[in-house]
């Protein structure tokens, strides 16, 4: 089968397409002919290595296709949607123990696009307790994960502050700041009750003097590349709550389950995927490269 192979860390020229063997699958296992694939920011981290855990044999976490293995046969020929914390996804063939069902309608790039960044999204934003009136912040809301944070919070009835690199629209936001702008946080409304922090850096807690006294910030993404610099210093004088989220022990119960009403979201037209480019497999470079970009809206996709 063809495969993506990491081959050090770097540009997005580390990373080949290769013939590799089709992986064996094991008990518990099922065998997916992958269709479609994403790439989020953080294996773009990953490649480059700012995040530890890269360079696996196969690169890739996020893949959805059909099963055509299984331990029970009234898996083979479902579609689903594969998360592995270990690689392997950038390829024709993934063995995965990790894997939800995705509604029949729900083609195989929607189902990638969304399962993830969504179901983030959604334990993301019941965490927060998001309340009709209250003011919400959303940073790098053009993403796949704000994007969607975007959408629960206006149908709760909040207020939503969003912020986005230049030039780019936020569908659903109240007000738009530009996160290119080293001073937004200063240009942010008074009056903020949630923060959905995703930028981090040594400047976050600029933004803390403009939430409401128990406000609460929610930290789950690395744009900059470093954790945002959040002291307890910063949050008891006005009792702001801080809660991180990152893993699988941050859904607070199985991350299967999240995922699966996500993808339920998404096939009853709650949740619409919005997907920026796809690109051949063969074209993994350019993929990388337009994800570093980050002059798209949406998810970019491979497709094998």
């Amino acid at each position: 089968m063809r495969a993506v192979v990491q081959h050090g860390t770097g540009g997005p020229e580390v990373l080949k397409v290769e013939e590799r063997p089709e992986p064996a699958r094991r008990e518990g296992e099922v065998l997916i002919r992958v269709e479609a694939i994403s790439v989020p920011f953080y294996e773009t981290q990953l490649r480059a290595g700012m995040l530890s855990g890269g360079e696996s044999a196969i690169f890739g976490h996020e893949a959805a296709g059909v099963v055509i293995e299984a331990d029970d046969p009234a898996l083979k020929g479902k579609r689903v949607v594969s998360m592995s914390y270990v690689g392997g996804a950038y390829a024709e063939v993934v063995a995965s123990s990790r894997y939800t069902l995705v509604p029949e309608h729900v083609s195989a790039e929607s189902a990638v696009a969304a399962a993830v960044p969504a179901s983030v999204a959604l334990v993301l934003f019941r965490t927060a307790d998001v309340g009709d009136g209250e003011t919400v912040l959303v940073e790098a809301a053009s993403g796949s994960i704000g994007g969607y944070l975007t959408r629960l919070a206006k149908d709760a009835g909040a207020r939503v502050v969003a912020t986005a690199g230049a030039g780019k629209s936020v569908k659903g936001a109240d007000v738009v700041l530009d996160h290119d702008d080293p001073d937004w946080r200063t240009q942010a409304p008074d009056g903020i009750d949630v923060v959905f922090e995703s930028i981090g850096g040594p400047r976050a807690a600029e933004v803390l003097p403009k939430v409401v006294p128990r406000g609460r910030v929610l930290a789950y993404g690395l744009l900059s590349g470093e954790f945002p610099a959040i002291t307890v210093a910063d949050l008891i004088p006005r009792g702001l709550t801080l809660i991180g989220f990152g893993g699988p022990d941050a859904y607070g119960k199985d991350a299967g389950a999240a995922t699966g009403e996500a993808l339920g979201l998404v096939g009853d037209g709650t949740l619409t995927p919005v997907i920026d480019r796809t690109y051949a497999l063969d074209d993994v470079v350019e993929a990388h490269a337009r994800v570093e970009s980050r002059e798209g809206v949406g998810k970019v996709l491979l497709v094998p």
